[in-house]
């Protein structure tokens, strides 16, 4: 009898605690020595200035998680998650296979999210340490966002730095910098 219990409980117990475990489709890390997002299944890396907090196991975005199982299901993917240590910033990126240039991802973007946002200052495309970007203003929910949009193959990344209005101006700059950073594959350049 007591070995019929057992067999019972390791199951229920196994399913219990593996069940909220999110594995991702293209795993990164994040090196706080180097400040730098490195995701090797897509590619590319990037260099952060200033003091960041960025999670990049679903497992560990605690206030992302549910988001993370959001875009998982349509296959797309959170691949970072993270905030200044003063908590006035914010990032994240997103990953998703369209095979989109990136005016049309981040013109798609823009329309699908056009009735959640407060004031939309419109796209752009941007050049920055040689590299191609299409990028997105706007203030949601009294906070300004800048969102970058870039691709690597036939994947389309974005990119966002958010934080209150009176920062914002002063800070564009610095996403701008973080985003030159960017390395791509030797094929994606």
């Amino acid at each position: 009898m007591k070995l019929y219990k057992s067999v019972l409980i390791i199951p229920l117990f196994s399913i219990f605690f593996c069940a909220g475990t999110v594995r991702p489709f293209f795993p990164g890390n994040y090196f706080l020595e180097d400040k730098t997002y490195q995701n090797k299944s897509l590619g590319f890396s990037l260099t952060f200035r200033g003091n960041w907090d960025i999670v990049t196991d679903p497992n560990e975005m605690k206030d992302s998680k549910s988001f993370f199982k959001d875009l998982h299901d349509v296959g797309a993917e959170l691949l970072f998650s993270g905030f200044t240590i003063e908590k006035t910033q914010g990032t994240r990126a997103i990953v998703t296979h369209l095979n989109e240039t990136n005016r049309e991802y981040a013109d798609e973007i823009r329309n699908i999210n056009k009735d959640q946002i407060d004031v939309d200052s419109g796209c752009a495309d941007i050049t920055i340490n040689g590299k191609e970007f299409s990028t997105w203003r706007y203030k949601k929910n009294d906070f300004w966002f800048v969102e970058y949009f870039f691709s690597v193959d036939t994947y389309n990344i974005r990119v966002a730095f958010w934080t209150k209005p009176k920062l914002f101006d002063k800070f564009v700059p610095v996403y701008d910098q973080i985003m030159g950073t960017l390395i791509l594959p030797t094929s994606n350049k």
